[in-house]
């Protein structure tokens, strides 16, 4: 099983069985890597071998619900298949304002997966209480410029 740990540094190729998740098929083939991307998908005849598929998507998720970091979340999301996710960090910047989500954005980039964060979708979370860090616009450009 190819890892990534032990991803070859130069091109590889894998046999198995990819899953074609669209045509709802299940088809041998050969895939060959190149540059840490797949260069080609060719069909063979040969039965057998791993099955091949693609990663998740989480398309919503609160990572912060999980008491995690991003790291942290990826490292467990990852054996179960989700390799990216599309987060609303809105409790983080409920809690901790545009520093929190920084953080979040910050932390994310340390691992292989892949984190797309949005503008938190309601900050402060009540009108109640008026001392709770507010995200204007201007802050949260400010704050994802941290991206690189």
């Amino acid at each position: 099983m190819i890892t990534q740990k032990n991803i070859p540094s130069d091109g590889f190729t894998l046999q198995g069985q990819v899953i074609d998740v669209v045509a709802g098929k299940i088809t041998p083939a050969l895939i060959r890597v190149e540059n840490g991307r797949i260069a080609a998908i060719e069909p063979t005849l040969a039965r057998g071998g791993p099955y091949i598929l693609p990663g998740f998507i989480d398309a919503h998720v609160h990572i912060e619900s999980s008491l995690l970091t991003p790291v942290g979340f990826a490292r467990l999301a990852v054996v179960h298949g989700t390799v990216a996710t599309v987060s609303d960090p809105h409790e983080i910047g409920n809690v901790l304002g545009t520093d929190g989500v920084r953080y979040m954005i910050e932390n994310g980039g340390r691992y292989l997966s892949k984190f797309y964060f949005g503008a938190p979708s309601c900050v402060p979370a009540t009108s109640l209480r008026p001392q709770e860090p507010k995200l204007t616009r201007l802050r949260w450009i400010s704050c994802c410029r941290c991206r690189k």
